[in-house]
C-alpha cells in the first residue's frame, strides 16, 4: 500500500461557489491525497458579490491569505507584503506567483522573459526551491505565459496559454492545487505538471462560460468544478509547453 499523501490547505472558505478551499480541496482528494483544511475567512460567498457575510479571522487566531493581486491591484493590506518576503518565501519549496505577486515579491518590474528569469533568482535567493509563475502577458494581448523553474535547473519550461477575456474568482487556488497533484503524481517532472494544470485550468474555464447566464452572471462566472471531474482526473493536454536554456 502506498504512503498517505496529506496536504495541511489553509484558505478561504465559502459556502456558495468555489474559491479558496472550496476550490482546492476537490481536486487534491479525487486524486487521493488526504486533505486537513484550516478556513482562514468563512463568508457566505466570494466578496466579487454584491453582498457577503461571514467571518474574517484576526491575527490573534490565524491569517493566511494565498492571494496578494492581480492585473495590479493588491487584495490584501500592503504590511502582508512584508510577511510573504520576511517569513513566508524562506519556508516555500513552491511558489505560484502570477506576474503582479511576482513584481511585488521582489520589487522588480516585469517586461520581458529576462525580468521573470531575473525575479525568480532573486526568490531562489531567498530559499525558494522551485517558483511556476501562473500567468504573464509578456509576450503579447492575445496569449499568457505560464513559466517555471527548479533551482538547480538551467532551463526553464514555458507555455503560451490563449488569452480568455474574462474574469474568473479561484483560478489561482485551483492552479495551485493542481500543481501540488501534478509535482507529485509525475515525481516533480516540471514540464508535464504544467502541460497537466494548465489543460485542467482550460477545461474547467471553457465548461465555465458555456454556461455563463448574462441575467446573473456572477453567480453563473463560479467555476464548473464538479462538472469538470474527468478534466481533473484526466486532463487532455492539448498545449505543450517548451524547454528554454537561461543564458
Amino acid at each position: 500500500m502506498e504512503p498517505i499523501k496529506r496536504v495541511l490547505s489553509i484558505q478561504s472558505h465559502v459556502v456558495s461557489g468555489y474559491v479558496g478551499n472550496k476550490c482546492a480541496v476537490f481536486p487534491l482528494q479525487i486524486m487521493g491525497f488526504e486533505v486537513d483544511a484550516i478556513n482562514s475567512v468563512q463568508l457566505s460567498n466570494h466578496t466579487g458579490y454584491k453582498t457577503f457575510y461571514g467571518q474574517i479571522l484576526n491575527e490573534k487566531n490565524l491569517f493566511c491569505d494565498p492571494v496578494m493581486g492581480d492585473n495590479k491591484k493588491m487584495y490584501v493590506p500592503k504590511e502582508i507584503l512584508d510577511v510573504y518576503k520576511n517569513e513566508i518565501i524562506n519556508l516555500t519549496d513552491i511558489l505560484t506567483p502570477n506576474e503582479y505577486e511576482l513584481e511585488l515579491l521582489t520589487g522588480k518590474t516585469i517586461t520581458t522573459s529576462d525580468d521573470i528569469q531575473e525575479a525568480i533568482n532573486l526568490l531562489y535567493a531567498q530559499g525558494c526551491k522551485t517558483v511556476i509563475v501562473s500567468s504573464s502577458n509578456i509576450s503579447s494581448n492575445n496569449e499568457l505565459k505560464c513559466i517555471g523553474r527548479n533551482i538547480n535547473d538551467k532551463v526553464y519550461v514555458e507555455i503560451s496559454i490563449p488569452l480568455i477575456n474574462q474574469s474568473f474568482i479561484g483560478t489561482g487556488d485551483l492552479f495551485t492545487a493542481l500543481i501540488l497533484i501534478w509535482m507529485n503524481l509525475t515525481n516533480n517532472d516540471l514540464k508535464k505538471t504544467m502541460e497537466n494544470t494548465v489543460a485542467t485550468i482550460q477545461a474547467v474555464l471553457q465548461r465555465t462560460i458555456k454556461n455563463i447566464n448574462s441575467k446573473d452572471s456572477i453567480k453563473s462566472n463560479e467555476l464548473k468544478l464538479i462538472q469538470s471531474l474527468d478534466d481533473i482526473r484526466n486532463p487532455e493536454v492539448k498545449i505543450f509547453g517548451s524547454i528554454h536554456a537561461i543564458i
